[in-house]
């Protein structure tokens, strides 16, 4: 089972929105929704720190970047990865709309231990009415190869959790004293 193609990537509070399909044709695969108790721009500048990256992501080990232009990041500019046990990943950003959120291309160099390909992750940010602001991070992507496909399926959504988490305790949030951290959902986890 697949999940729906998305045509676009869009909120009304968005200037410039995102068309995921000018850049890939590959299903939507993950989506993950959490609300935060911080400014929009706050959570921007949290998720869009390309070196504080390890501090949320699981497995990452090290980001080194590759600005296309005035040491700024913007689209074109890459985020080469090191992953603990997996290798290493190049995220080349395709879309960089501050404090709305980004989206970046996901190329593995390790096509066995990635068994990803078209792969294009979006992170939208939207205020909320109280202040606050929702995160929906979404992945899409076609399989590669067999051997890897099964456990990331399961693995993939279960390391998107935990980095929202681990962005929960970058901005200080506590979750066992804040009944809103259970908006936190997961809705599209599985898809295969």
């Amino acid at each position: 089972m697949t999940c729906p193609t998305l045509k676009k990537e869009t909120t009304m509070t968005i200037s410039t929105p995102f068309d995921v399909m000018q850049h890939t044709r590959a299903p939507l695969r993950l989506e993950l929704t959490a609300r935060f108790h911080v400014s929009p721009q706050k959570l921007f500048d949290t998720v869009s720190d390309h070196h504080a990256v390890a501090n949320w992501v699981p497995l990452m080990r090290a980001v080194a970047m590759e600005h296309k232009s005035n040491g700024q990041c913007d689209v074109g500019s890459i985020r080469h990865c090191s992953l603990h046990g997996m290798g290493g990943i190049d995220e080349t950003i395709l879309w960089w709309n501050p404090p709305h959120g980004y989206a970046f291309r996901v190329e593995a160099k390790s096509k066995m231990m990635m068994p990803t390909r078209d792969h294009v992750s979006v992170m939208l940010i939207v205020p909320t009415a109280d202040g606050g602001c929702e995160l929906t991070w979404r992945h899409h992507f076609n399989w590669r190869g067999f051997f890897m496909r099964h456990m990331t399926a399961v693995m993939f959504p279960m390391m998107m959790r935990s980095a929202l988490a681990n962005i929960r305790k970058e901005l200080g949030e506590d979750c066992a004293a804040n009944h809103a951290c259970a908006a936190s959902t997961c809705q599209k986890a599985g898809c295969k």
